[in-house]
């Protein structure tokens, strides 16, 4: 950063930003390309289009790859310092849908479908080598703690009719490496979920529901109930929660604004205006606030909160 230079990064429109595990680098995209920069310089170390339409990302444990899925499904592998496909899975037909995220080594890639599709493929070989089926429901809000030891997401079933609102949807977790039966439903069922985000640890977890989604709650996995619960506007162009590494701060996106919220009685410790909001992160240590929108987003050292205005 030069003399006089703000710290803080703008960016253009980012549906989604992700942050290497050493916070030099950040990856995002806001429409066809996907382009990763050099927190430390400032400088663009590539601008790609591997695929189109993409819609979500995630940067491998070890930092040497990025995972882009599409709308479609398609879920591809790139080297995180060329952008270069080194890996496709041409696996359009499990469905469109939720995330897809690395294992905590780096070589497996789980994913779940709008099909009921749980997937579990080698980045290196692309071979499947788990998958199970949930018949009649849609998988979304794929999720893990920094450690990836587990694998959570929720399941919404079909309602029985057209007329009727769709039952509550449940949330399962898997343990890593997912084989078998190793997952459990947790005893909390939750309504129109929009957001669902373990916190770091994998002790909480932060949901947005209803329907419009205006509730947060934080639940406590361990002990199986909801801590804490805040109405809030939330809206936008999406519903994202992320959670501060000390898993102190959540930051979510709300109609036509950001917050950051306190975790323990969810109170806002800030509140950032924009347009069309659409993603919140903080970097792997919290050195970093991403925010994301359809219009122009930004990369916030946590220490330039107090004064940041859009």
């Amino acid at each position: 950063m030069t003399r006089n230079q703000s710290p803080i990064i703008k960016l253009r429109a980012a549906h989604e930003i992700v942050f290497s595990p050493t916070e030099d680098r950040a990856a995002f995209f806001g429409g066809q390309d996907v382009n990763v920069l050099n927190l430390l310089t400032r400088s663009t170390l590539f601008s790609a289009h591997p695929i189109a339409h993409p819609s979500h990302i995630d940067f491998s444990p070890d930092g040497q790859r990025l995972l882009l899925k599409s709308t479609s499904g398609r879920t591809v592998i790139l080297d995180a310092c060329t952008g270069k496909i080194v890996k496709d899975f041409h696996n359009q037909n499990e469905g469109e849908g939720s995330k897809a995220l690395f294992t905590k080594c780096s070589r497996y890639v789980v994913t779940v479908s709008w099909n009921g599709l749980l997937s579990v493929r080698d980045s290196v070989t692309a071979e499947q080598t788990f998958m199970v089926s949930h018949l009649g429901c849609m998988l979304n809000n794929l999720s893990a703690p920094a450690d990836r030891s587990f694998f959570i997401y929720s399941v919404g079933r079909l309602p029985p009719s057209n007329s009727e609102p769709p039952p509550p949807q449940i949330v399962i977790l898997h343990s890593w490496p997912i084989v078998g039966k190793n997952y459990r439903e947790l005893p909390q069922q939750w309504s129109f979920i929009n957001a669902l985000q373990v916190s770091p640890s994998g002790r909480f977890l932060g949901v947005i529901h209803g329907a419009p989604p205006e509730t947060l709650e934080i639940y406590d996995i361990g002990r199986s109930q909801v801590i804490a619960r805040q109405k809030l506007s939330i809206g936008g162009c999406g519903c994202s929660i992320g959670w501060s590494h000390d898993e102190q701060l959540l930051a979510v996106n709300g109609k036509d604004k950001f917050l950051v919220l306190e975790r323990e009685n969810l109170a806002v410790r800030y509140e950032f205006s924009i347009q069309y909001p659409c993603f919140a992160a903080f970097s792997p240590f919290s050195r970093f606030l991403a925010i994301g929108s359809w219009r122009k987003s930004f990369i916030v050292p946590i220490d330039c909160l107090d004064s940041f205005e859009v």
